[in-house]
Protein backbone atom coordinates (compact mmCIF):
# COMPACT_ATOMS: atom_id res chain seq x y z
CA UNK A 1 0.00 0.00 0.00
CA UNK A 2 1.01 3.57 -0.52
CA UNK A 3 -0.13 7.01 0.47
CA UNK A 4 -1.45 9.95 -1.55
CA UNK A 5 1.27 12.61 -1.66
CA UNK A 6 -1.40 15.31 -1.41
CA UNK A 7 -3.87 14.23 1.30
CA UNK A 8 -1.79 11.35 2.80
CA UNK A 9 -4.70 8.89 2.43
CA UNK A 10 -3.86 5.20 1.84
CA UNK A 11 -3.75 4.04 -1.79
CA UNK A 12 -3.32 0.66 -3.49
CA UNK A 13 -0.48 -0.23 -5.82
CA UNK A 14 -1.39 0.72 -9.39
CA UNK A 15 -3.92 3.41 -8.43
CA UNK A 16 -3.68 6.34 -10.85
CA UNK A 17 -5.87 8.64 -8.77
CA UNK A 18 -6.54 9.11 -5.07
CA UNK A 19 -10.07 8.03 -4.28
CA UNK A 20 -10.10 10.30 -1.20
CA UNK A 21 -9.14 13.68 -2.73
CA UNK A 22 -9.58 12.84 -6.43
CA UNK A 23 -6.13 14.06 -7.49
CA UNK A 24 -3.96 12.34 -10.11
CA UNK A 25 -1.06 10.59 -8.40
CA UNK A 26 0.62 8.85 -11.36
CA UNK A 27 4.16 10.22 -11.80
CA UNK A 28 4.21 11.98 -8.44
CA UNK A 29 6.60 9.71 -6.68
CA UNK A 30 8.89 12.59 -5.96
CA UNK A 31 6.19 14.45 -4.06
CA UNK A 32 6.47 12.13 -1.08
CA UNK A 33 10.17 12.83 -0.74
CA UNK A 34 9.63 16.56 -1.14
CA UNK A 35 6.90 16.49 1.51
CA UNK A 36 9.40 14.87 3.90
CA UNK A 37 12.15 17.30 2.97
CA UNK A 38 14.22 14.57 1.38
CA UNK A 39 15.53 16.42 -1.68
CA UNK A 40 18.95 17.30 -3.04
CA UNK A 41 20.61 20.48 -1.80
CA UNK A 42 22.69 20.93 -4.93
CA UNK A 43 21.50 22.97 -7.90
CA UNK A 44 19.58 21.15 -10.55
CA UNK A 45 20.15 21.42 -14.27
CA UNK A 46 19.06 24.78 -15.75
CA UNK A 47 18.98 26.37 -12.28
CA UNK A 48 21.31 28.52 -10.21
CA UNK A 49 21.88 28.18 -6.49
CA UNK A 50 19.53 30.54 -4.69
CA UNK A 51 17.41 31.23 -7.76
CA UNK A 52 14.25 29.29 -8.42
CA UNK A 53 14.16 27.82 -11.94
CA UNK A 54 11.08 29.79 -12.97
CA UNK A 55 12.96 33.08 -12.37
CA UNK A 56 16.04 32.06 -14.33
CA UNK A 57 17.08 34.74 -16.82
CA UNK A 58 17.55 32.17 -19.55
CA UNK A 59 14.07 31.38 -20.83
CA UNK A 60 13.46 28.15 -22.68
CA UNK A 61 13.56 28.75 -26.42
CA UNK A 62 10.27 26.97 -26.86
CA UNK A 63 8.48 29.52 -24.64
CA UNK A 64 10.07 32.49 -26.44
CA UNK A 65 9.05 31.13 -29.80
CA UNK A 66 5.55 30.52 -28.53
CA UNK A 67 5.29 34.10 -27.25
CA UNK A 68 6.63 35.56 -30.50
CA UNK A 69 4.19 33.43 -32.43
CA UNK A 70 1.34 34.77 -30.30
CA UNK A 71 2.36 38.41 -30.95
CA UNK A 72 2.56 37.68 -34.67
CA UNK A 73 -0.88 36.11 -34.60
CA UNK A 74 -2.33 39.14 -32.81
CA UNK A 75 -0.74 41.50 -35.34
CA UNK A 76 -2.12 39.49 -38.24
CA UNK A 77 -5.53 39.42 -36.58
CA UNK A 78 -5.45 43.23 -36.28
CA UNK A 79 -4.45 43.60 -39.94
CA UNK A 80 -7.19 41.25 -41.12
CA UNK A 81 -9.74 43.05 -38.97
CA UNK A 82 -8.69 46.40 -40.49
CA UNK A 83 -8.93 45.03 -44.04
CA UNK A 84 -12.46 43.77 -43.44
CA UNK A 85 -13.66 46.98 -41.80
CA UNK A 86 -16.31 48.92 -43.70
CA UNK A 87 -14.99 51.72 -45.94
CA UNK A 88 -16.37 54.31 -43.52
CA UNK A 89 -14.66 52.63 -40.59
CA UNK A 90 -11.35 52.43 -42.45
CA UNK A 91 -11.64 56.09 -43.40
CA UNK A 92 -12.31 56.99 -39.77
CA UNK A 93 -9.30 55.01 -38.53
CA UNK A 94 -7.03 56.50 -41.18
CA UNK A 95 -8.25 60.02 -40.45
CA UNK A 96 -7.55 59.57 -36.74
CA UNK A 97 -4.10 58.23 -37.56
CA UNK A 98 -3.47 61.24 -39.81
CA UNK A 99 -4.58 63.55 -37.01
CA UNK A 100 -2.18 61.83 -34.62
CA UNK A 101 0.66 62.24 -37.12
CA UNK A 102 -0.23 65.91 -37.63
CA UNK A 103 -0.29 66.46 -33.88
CA UNK A 104 3.14 64.88 -33.45
CA UNK A 105 4.61 66.87 -36.34
CA UNK A 106 3.07 70.11 -35.10
CA UNK A 107 4.80 69.70 -31.77
CA UNK A 108 8.19 69.65 -33.50
CA UNK A 109 7.53 72.21 -36.23
CA UNK A 110 9.05 75.71 -36.27
CA UNK A 111 6.48 78.39 -35.55
CA UNK A 112 5.80 82.08 -35.02
CA UNK A 113 3.96 83.37 -31.95
CA UNK A 114 1.16 85.88 -32.58
CA UNK A 115 -1.20 87.76 -30.27
CA UNK A 116 -4.87 86.91 -30.53
CA UNK A 117 -5.99 90.55 -30.31
CA UNK A 118 -4.18 93.86 -30.04
CA UNK A 119 -4.87 97.58 -29.72
CA UNK A 120 -2.06 99.90 -30.72
CA UNK A 121 -1.06 103.11 -32.47
CA UNK A 122 0.98 102.67 -35.63
CA UNK A 123 3.11 105.64 -36.66
CA UNK A 124 4.20 106.18 -40.24
CA UNK A 125 7.02 108.73 -40.18
CA UNK A 126 8.31 110.75 -43.12
CA UNK A 127 11.72 112.35 -42.57
CA UNK A 128 13.17 114.92 -44.96
CA UNK A 129 16.64 116.35 -45.42
CA UNK A 130 17.56 119.16 -47.78
CA UNK A 131 21.29 118.84 -48.31
CA UNK A 132 21.30 121.05 -51.37
CA UNK A 133 21.65 124.76 -51.86
CA UNK A 134 18.14 125.42 -53.09
CA UNK A 135 14.64 125.15 -51.71
CA UNK A 136 13.21 121.61 -51.82
CA UNK A 137 9.62 120.57 -52.43
CA UNK A 138 7.77 117.37 -51.51
CA UNK A 139 4.35 116.20 -52.66
CA UNK A 140 3.54 113.19 -50.47
CA UNK A 141 0.63 110.75 -50.66
CA UNK A 142 -0.16 108.83 -47.46
CA UNK A 143 -2.67 105.94 -47.69
CA UNK A 144 -5.59 106.23 -45.28
CA UNK A 145 -6.55 102.82 -43.83
CA UNK A 146 -10.15 101.67 -43.50
CA UNK A 147 -12.02 99.12 -41.42
CA UNK A 148 -11.52 95.62 -42.80
CA UNK A 149 -13.89 92.69 -42.38
CA UNK A 150 -13.56 88.95 -42.91
CA UNK A 151 -15.46 89.24 -46.21
CA UNK A 152 -14.95 92.52 -48.04
CA UNK A 153 -16.98 91.37 -51.04
CA UNK A 154 -20.12 90.23 -49.22
CA UNK A 155 -22.69 91.53 -46.77
CA UNK A 156 -22.22 88.50 -44.49
CA UNK A 157 -19.87 85.55 -44.13
CA UNK A 158 -22.54 82.98 -45.04
CA UNK A 159 -26.24 83.41 -45.77
CA UNK A 160 -28.52 80.44 -45.03
CA UNK A 161 -31.62 79.28 -46.85
CA UNK A 162 -33.76 79.89 -43.74
CA UNK A 163 -32.96 83.60 -43.74
CA UNK A 164 -30.31 83.52 -41.00
CA UNK A 165 -26.64 84.23 -41.57
CA UNK A 166 -23.17 84.29 -40.06
CA UNK A 167 -22.07 87.87 -39.60
CA UNK A 168 -18.72 89.12 -40.81
CA UNK A 169 -15.99 89.73 -38.26
CA UNK A 170 -14.08 92.99 -38.13
CA UNK A 171 -10.41 92.11 -38.37
CA UNK A 172 -9.16 95.72 -38.41
CA UNK A 173 -11.07 98.59 -36.81
CA UNK A 174 -9.72 102.13 -37.13
CA UNK A 175 -10.24 104.34 -34.09
CA UNK A 176 -8.48 107.62 -34.86
CA UNK A 177 -6.21 109.05 -37.56
CA UNK A 178 -3.98 112.05 -36.93
CA UNK A 179 -1.24 113.86 -38.80
CA UNK A 180 1.37 115.64 -36.68
CA UNK A 181 3.16 118.23 -38.79
CA UNK A 182 4.92 121.52 -38.05
CA UNK A 183 4.06 121.14 -34.36
CA UNK A 184 0.33 120.90 -35.14
CA UNK A 185 -2.11 117.98 -34.97
CA UNK A 186 -4.63 117.50 -37.78
CA UNK A 187 -7.46 114.99 -37.27
CA UNK A 188 -8.30 113.00 -40.41
CA UNK A 189 -11.87 111.63 -40.71
CA UNK A 190 -12.46 107.88 -41.12
CA UNK A 191 -11.81 106.80 -44.67
CA UNK A 192 -10.87 110.41 -45.47
CA UNK A 193 -14.58 111.16 -45.84
CA UNK A 194 -15.88 113.80 -46.18
CA UNK A 195 -13.13 114.75 -48.59
CA UNK A 196 -11.11 117.95 -48.36
CA UNK A 197 -10.00 119.35 -51.71
CA UNK A 198 -6.73 121.11 -52.47
CA UNK A 199 -8.60 124.40 -52.75
CA UNK A 200 -9.78 123.94 -49.18
CA UNK A 201 -6.49 122.56 -47.82
CA UNK A 202 -5.39 122.92 -44.22
CA UNK A 203 -2.39 125.28 -44.14
CA UNK A 204 0.09 125.01 -41.26
CA UNK A 205 1.79 127.92 -39.56
CA UNK A 206 4.82 127.27 -41.79
CA UNK A 207 2.73 127.46 -44.95
CA UNK A 208 2.63 123.73 -45.74
CA UNK A 209 -0.60 122.25 -47.10
CA UNK A 210 -2.59 119.16 -46.06
CA UNK A 211 -5.76 117.82 -47.73
CA UNK A 212 -7.56 114.49 -48.33
CA UNK A 213 -9.21 114.54 -51.75
CA UNK A 214 -11.30 112.11 -53.77
CA UNK A 215 -9.75 109.48 -56.01
CA UNK A 216 -8.48 110.64 -59.39
CA UNK A 217 -5.47 110.93 -61.69
CA UNK A 218 -4.27 114.47 -61.04
CA UNK A 219 -1.50 115.46 -58.61
CA UNK A 220 -4.07 117.06 -56.33
CA UNK A 221 -6.08 113.80 -56.08
CA UNK A 222 -5.57 110.31 -54.62
CA UNK A 223 -4.39 107.87 -57.29
CA UNK A 224 -5.20 104.56 -55.61
CA UNK A 225 -7.88 105.17 -52.99
CA UNK A 226 -8.29 107.09 -49.70
CA UNK A 227 -5.22 109.19 -48.94
CA UNK A 228 -3.85 112.32 -47.30
CA UNK A 229 -1.78 114.62 -49.50
CA UNK A 230 0.96 116.84 -48.12
CA UNK A 231 2.75 119.61 -49.98
CA UNK A 232 5.87 120.57 -48.06
CA UNK A 233 8.60 123.13 -48.68
CA UNK A 234 11.97 122.77 -46.93
CA UNK A 235 14.87 125.19 -47.01
CA UNK A 236 18.53 124.29 -47.73
CA UNK A 237 20.33 122.59 -44.86
CA UNK A 238 17.08 121.87 -43.03
CA UNK A 239 15.59 118.67 -41.60
CA UNK A 240 11.95 117.96 -40.80
CA UNK A 241 9.70 115.09 -39.82
CA UNK A 242 5.97 114.52 -39.77
CA UNK A 243 4.05 111.58 -38.31
CA UNK A 244 0.89 109.90 -39.54
CA UNK A 245 -0.64 108.17 -36.51
CA UNK A 246 -3.33 105.49 -36.72
CA UNK A 247 -4.90 104.01 -33.59
CA UNK A 248 -6.64 100.71 -34.26
CA UNK A 249 -7.86 97.38 -32.97
CA UNK A 250 -6.94 94.22 -34.81
CA UNK A 251 -7.79 90.58 -34.22
CA UNK A 252 -6.61 87.24 -35.50
CA UNK A 253 -8.97 85.64 -37.98
CA UNK A 254 -8.67 82.49 -40.06
CA UNK A 255 -10.46 81.20 -43.13
CA UNK A 256 -8.85 77.77 -42.69
CA UNK A 257 -10.65 74.77 -41.21
CA UNK A 258 -7.82 72.65 -39.84
CA UNK A 259 -6.74 70.82 -36.70
CA UNK A 260 -3.51 72.79 -36.99
CA UNK A 261 -5.37 76.03 -36.34
CA UNK A 262 -5.87 77.06 -32.72
CA UNK A 263 -9.48 76.60 -31.62
CA UNK A 264 -9.49 80.07 -30.03
CA UNK A 265 -9.33 81.75 -33.43
CA UNK A 266 -12.49 83.12 -35.02
CA UNK A 267 -13.47 81.81 -38.44
CA UNK A 268 -12.09 78.30 -38.10
CA UNK A 269 -15.52 76.64 -37.92
CA UNK A 270 -16.65 78.26 -41.19
CA UNK A 271 -13.27 77.91 -42.88
CA UNK A 272 -12.27 75.97 -45.96
CA UNK A 273 -10.22 72.78 -46.26
CA UNK A 274 -9.36 70.35 -49.01
CA UNK A 275 -12.39 68.25 -48.08
CA UNK A 276 -14.74 71.24 -48.12
CA UNK A 277 -13.30 72.86 -51.24
CA UNK A 278 -15.16 73.43 -54.45
CA UNK A 279 -13.80 73.00 -57.95
CA UNK A 280 -12.05 75.48 -60.20
CA UNK A 281 -15.32 75.85 -62.11
CA UNK A 282 -17.16 76.81 -58.90
CA UNK A 283 -15.16 80.05 -58.63
CA UNK A 284 -17.32 81.92 -61.14
CA UNK A 285 -20.49 80.82 -59.29
CA UNK A 286 -19.51 82.44 -55.98
CA UNK A 287 -19.79 86.05 -54.86
CA UNK A 288 -21.78 86.97 -57.92
CA UNK A 289 -18.72 86.25 -60.06
CA UNK A 290 -17.22 89.62 -59.07
CA UNK A 291 -13.78 88.40 -58.03
CA UNK A 292 -13.62 86.03 -60.97
CA UNK A 293 -14.29 88.88 -63.39
CA UNK A 294 -11.89 91.35 -61.77
CA UNK A 295 -8.97 89.15 -60.74
CA UNK A 296 -9.07 85.92 -62.75
CA UNK A 297 -10.47 86.66 -66.20
CA UNK A 298 -7.07 87.60 -67.68
CA UNK A 299 -3.72 85.84 -67.32
CA UNK A 300 -1.68 89.04 -66.95
CA UNK A 301 -2.07 91.92 -64.49
CA UNK A 302 -0.43 95.21 -63.52
CA UNK A 303 1.91 96.49 -66.22
CA UNK A 304 4.73 98.44 -64.53
CA UNK A 305 5.73 100.06 -67.84
CA UNK A 306 2.50 101.01 -69.65
CA UNK A 307 4.26 103.50 -71.94
CA UNK A 308 6.94 101.13 -73.24
CA UNK A 309 7.74 97.44 -73.42
CA UNK A 310 5.29 95.70 -71.10
CA UNK A 311 6.53 94.58 -67.70
CA UNK A 312 3.69 92.62 -66.10
CA UNK A 313 4.03 91.98 -62.38
CA UNK A 314 1.59 89.07 -62.59
CA UNK A 315 1.63 86.89 -65.68
CA UNK A 316 0.44 83.36 -66.38
CA UNK A 317 0.90 83.32 -70.16
CA UNK A 318 3.15 80.56 -71.44
CA UNK A 319 4.86 82.72 -74.07
CA UNK A 320 5.87 85.55 -71.72
CA UNK A 321 6.09 83.61 -68.44
CA UNK A 322 7.31 80.08 -69.24
CA UNK A 323 8.77 79.50 -65.77
CA UNK A 324 5.44 80.35 -64.16
CA UNK A 325 3.70 77.93 -66.53
CA UNK A 326 6.24 75.16 -65.84
CA UNK A 327 5.99 75.68 -62.09
CA UNK A 328 2.20 75.58 -62.22
CA UNK A 329 2.34 72.35 -64.24
CA UNK A 330 4.72 70.77 -61.73
CA UNK A 331 2.48 71.75 -58.82
CA UNK A 332 -0.56 70.38 -60.61
CA UNK A 333 1.30 67.13 -61.37
CA UNK A 334 2.13 66.71 -57.67
CA UNK A 335 -1.56 66.49 -56.77
CA UNK A 336 -3.38 63.14 -56.79
CA UNK A 337 -5.85 62.64 -59.62
CA UNK A 338 -8.80 63.10 -57.25
CA UNK A 339 -7.64 66.64 -56.43
CA UNK A 340 -6.67 67.95 -59.88
CA UNK A 341 -9.78 70.13 -59.95
CA UNK A 342 -9.76 71.06 -56.25
CA UNK A 343 -9.27 74.82 -55.90
CA UNK A 344 -7.98 74.63 -52.32
CA UNK A 345 -5.48 71.86 -53.06
CA UNK A 346 -3.92 73.79 -55.96
CA UNK A 347 -3.66 77.05 -54.00
CA UNK A 348 -2.25 75.38 -50.89
CA UNK A 349 0.23 73.29 -52.89
CA UNK A 350 1.46 76.51 -54.53
CA UNK A 351 1.89 78.16 -51.12
CA UNK A 352 3.89 75.16 -49.85
CA UNK A 353 6.00 74.97 -53.02
CA UNK A 354 7.04 78.62 -52.74
CA UNK A 355 7.89 78.19 -49.06
CA UNK A 356 10.07 75.20 -49.87
CA UNK A 357 11.78 76.53 -52.99
CA UNK A 358 11.98 80.35 -52.93
CA UNK A 359 13.94 81.94 -50.06
CA UNK A 360 13.43 85.52 -48.93
CA UNK A 361 15.61 88.19 -50.52
CA UNK A 362 16.75 90.84 -48.04
CA UNK A 363 18.44 92.75 -50.89
CA UNK A 364 15.56 92.83 -53.35
CA UNK A 365 15.67 95.47 -56.13
CA UNK A 366 13.77 98.75 -55.78
CA UNK A 367 11.31 97.74 -58.51
CA UNK A 368 9.83 94.45 -57.41
CA UNK A 369 10.53 91.42 -59.57
CA UNK A 370 7.60 90.03 -61.49
CA UNK A 371 6.31 86.56 -60.70
CA UNK A 372 8.30 85.21 -63.65
CA UNK A 373 11.51 86.95 -62.56
CA UNK A 374 11.06 85.78 -58.98
CA UNK A 375 10.81 82.15 -60.09
CA UNK A 376 13.64 82.53 -62.60
CA UNK A 377 15.94 83.96 -59.92
CA UNK A 378 14.74 81.50 -57.30
CA UNK A 379 14.53 84.26 -54.69
CA UNK A 380 12.19 87.10 -53.78
CA UNK A 381 10.87 89.47 -51.13
CA UNK A 382 7.24 89.85 -50.04
CA UNK A 383 6.02 91.71 -53.15
CA UNK A 384 7.86 89.35 -55.46
CA UNK A 385 6.75 86.07 -53.91
CA UNK A 386 3.20 87.44 -53.88
CA UNK A 387 3.60 88.17 -57.60
CA UNK A 388 4.72 84.57 -58.12
CA UNK A 389 1.82 83.15 -56.11
CA UNK A 390 -0.76 85.27 -57.93
CA UNK A 391 0.76 84.44 -61.33
CA UNK A 392 0.37 80.73 -60.62
CA UNK A 393 -3.21 81.33 -59.43
CA UNK A 394 -4.06 83.11 -62.70
CA UNK A 395 -3.22 80.00 -64.71
CA UNK A 396 -6.04 78.07 -63.01
CA UNK A 397 -8.44 81.01 -62.83
CA UNK A 398 -8.32 81.44 -59.05
CA UNK A 399 -8.87 85.11 -58.10
CA UNK A 400 -6.07 86.73 -56.11
CA UNK A 401 -5.16 90.35 -55.48
CA UNK A 402 -2.79 92.61 -53.56
CA UNK A 403 -2.96 93.92 -50.02
CA UNK A 404 -0.46 96.52 -48.80
CA UNK A 405 0.56 97.83 -45.41
CA UNK A 406 3.16 97.12 -42.76
CA UNK A 407 4.13 94.18 -40.58
CA UNK A 408 5.33 94.20 -36.98
CA UNK A 409 7.03 91.53 -34.94
CA UNK A 410 4.99 89.78 -32.23
CA UNK A 411 5.86 92.46 -29.66
CA UNK A 412 5.24 95.40 -32.02
CA UNK A 413 8.82 96.58 -31.60
CA UNK A 414 10.08 96.26 -35.18
CA UNK A 415 8.14 97.23 -38.32
CA UNK A 416 8.66 97.07 -42.05
CA UNK A 417 6.60 97.88 -45.12
CA UNK A 418 4.85 94.81 -46.45
CA UNK A 419 2.80 93.42 -49.33
CA UNK A 420 0.92 90.14 -49.48
CA UNK A 421 -2.07 88.58 -51.22
CA UNK A 422 -5.72 87.74 -50.86
CA UNK A 423 -7.27 84.70 -52.52
CA UNK A 424 -10.88 83.71 -53.15
CA UNK A 425 -11.73 80.00 -52.77
CA UNK A 426 -15.16 78.36 -53.22
CA UNK A 427 -16.64 75.74 -50.94
CA UNK A 428 -18.15 72.77 -52.75
CA UNK A 429 -21.76 72.56 -53.88
CA UNK A 430 -22.16 69.44 -51.72
CA UNK A 431 -20.91 71.18 -48.58
CA UNK A 432 -23.02 74.27 -49.21
CA UNK A 433 -26.20 72.29 -49.88
CA UNK A 434 -25.65 69.96 -46.91
CA UNK A 435 -25.34 73.01 -44.64
CA UNK A 436 -28.17 74.97 -46.32
CA UNK A 437 -25.84 77.81 -47.33
CA UNK A 438 -26.99 79.96 -50.23
CA UNK A 439 -24.60 79.02 -53.01
CA UNK A 440 -23.37 82.44 -54.12
CA UNK A 441 -22.33 83.26 -50.50
CA UNK A 442 -20.52 79.95 -50.02
CA UNK A 443 -16.87 80.96 -50.38
CA UNK A 444 -13.99 82.52 -48.44
CA UNK A 445 -11.66 85.42 -49.17
CA UNK A 446 -8.53 85.05 -47.10
CA UNK A 447 -4.98 86.22 -46.57
CA UNK A 448 -2.02 84.39 -48.11
CA UNK A 449 1.29 85.76 -46.82
CA UNK A 450 3.84 83.46 -48.42
CA UNK A 451 7.05 84.81 -46.89
CA UNK A 452 5.61 84.76 -43.36
CA UNK A 453 4.06 81.29 -43.69
CA UNK A 454 0.56 82.61 -42.99
CA UNK A 455 -2.02 80.54 -44.82
CA UNK A 456 -5.55 81.98 -44.87
CA UNK A 457 -4.91 83.81 -41.60
CA UNK A 458 -4.82 87.49 -40.62
CA UNK A 459 -2.83 88.49 -37.55
CA UNK A 460 -2.98 91.76 -35.54
CA UNK A 461 0.66 92.38 -36.43
CA UNK A 462 -0.38 93.03 -40.05
CA UNK A 463 -1.49 96.64 -40.48
CA UNK A 464 -3.59 97.00 -43.64
CA UNK A 465 -3.10 100.21 -45.62
CA UNK A 466 -5.08 99.26 -48.68
CA UNK A 467 -6.66 96.20 -50.29
CA UNK A 468 -6.43 96.33 -54.06
CA UNK A 469 -9.37 97.57 -56.07
CA UNK A 470 -9.45 97.12 -59.84
CA UNK A 471 -8.22 98.37 -62.28
CA UNK A 472 -4.54 97.54 -61.90
CA UNK A 473 -3.51 101.17 -62.45
CA UNK A 474 -4.56 101.69 -58.83
CA UNK A 475 -1.59 99.56 -57.78
CA UNK A 476 0.79 101.88 -59.58
CA UNK A 477 -0.94 104.78 -57.83
CA UNK A 478 -0.25 103.17 -54.47
CA UNK A 479 3.40 102.49 -55.27
CA UNK A 480 4.11 105.96 -56.70
CA UNK A 481 3.17 107.80 -53.51
CA UNK A 482 3.98 111.33 -54.70
CA UNK A 483 7.09 113.16 -55.87
CA UNK A 484 9.93 115.37 -54.61
CA UNK A 485 12.72 117.57 -55.90
CA UNK A 486 16.11 115.97 -56.51
CA UNK A 487 17.90 117.81 -53.70
CA UNK A 488 15.80 116.10 -51.02
CA UNK A 489 16.47 112.86 -49.18
CA UNK A 490 13.42 111.07 -47.75
CA UNK A 491 13.08 108.23 -45.26
CA UNK A 492 9.78 106.48 -44.59
CA UNK A 493 9.53 104.27 -41.51
CA UNK A 494 7.01 102.63 -39.17
CA UNK A 495 6.92 102.39 -35.39
CA UNK A 496 4.56 101.83 -32.46
CA UNK A 497 3.61 104.72 -30.22
CA UNK A 498 3.88 103.52 -26.64
CA UNK A 499 3.06 99.87 -25.98
CA UNK A 500 0.56 97.69 -27.76
CA UNK A 501 -2.23 96.33 -25.57
CA UNK A 502 -2.40 92.59 -26.21
CA UNK A 503 -5.49 90.68 -25.09
CA UNK A 504 -6.75 87.11 -25.40
CA UNK A 505 -3.31 85.53 -25.11
CA UNK A 506 -1.17 84.22 -27.95
CA UNK A 507 -1.15 81.34 -30.41
CA UNK A 508 1.46 79.53 -32.49
CA UNK A 509 1.43 79.56 -36.27
CA UNK A 510 3.11 76.26 -37.21
CA UNK A 511 5.15 76.10 -40.41
CA UNK A 512 4.08 72.76 -41.83
CA UNK A 513 3.50 71.59 -45.36
CA UNK A 514 0.08 70.09 -46.06
CA UNK A 515 0.19 66.61 -47.56
CA UNK A 516 -2.29 65.54 -50.24
CA UNK A 517 -2.56 61.80 -50.83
Amino acid sequence: MGTCPFCRAQTLAGDSICYSCGRVITGTGGMDNRAKGEYMRGSTRKATIGVAPRFSSAKPKRLRKKKQSRIYQLAMLGLIAFVFLSPDAREFVLSKWAEAQDYAMAGLAPHQVYPLEADYTMVRSIELWNNGSQEGRLLESIPVPINVSSNENGAVSFAYEDGTNIEKQQIQTIKTIKLKIDGETIVIPHGAVPHKSRDNAYVTAFGNEVWWPAKGTGDDLCKHGPCVRVKYTIQPGQYTKFDFQVSLSSTTHTWWHSTRMDGKIEGKAEGISVDRSGTLQDVAQRGGGTRDTLFASTLNWYDRNPNGASNWAIDGRVASAPTVAQTAAAIDASLPSSLKNNAYAYARATFDWLNANVPYDINAPIMARSGEQCLDNGIGDCDEQSNAFMSIMRIKGIPSWYVFGALADSNFNVWQGHAWAYVMLPLSDEYCEANNIILHTCYVEGVVDVVNHKWLTHTPTAYIDWIEQAPSTNVDGYYSGGSMSSNLARLRSFSTQGNAEITGGTWNNKWLEESFE
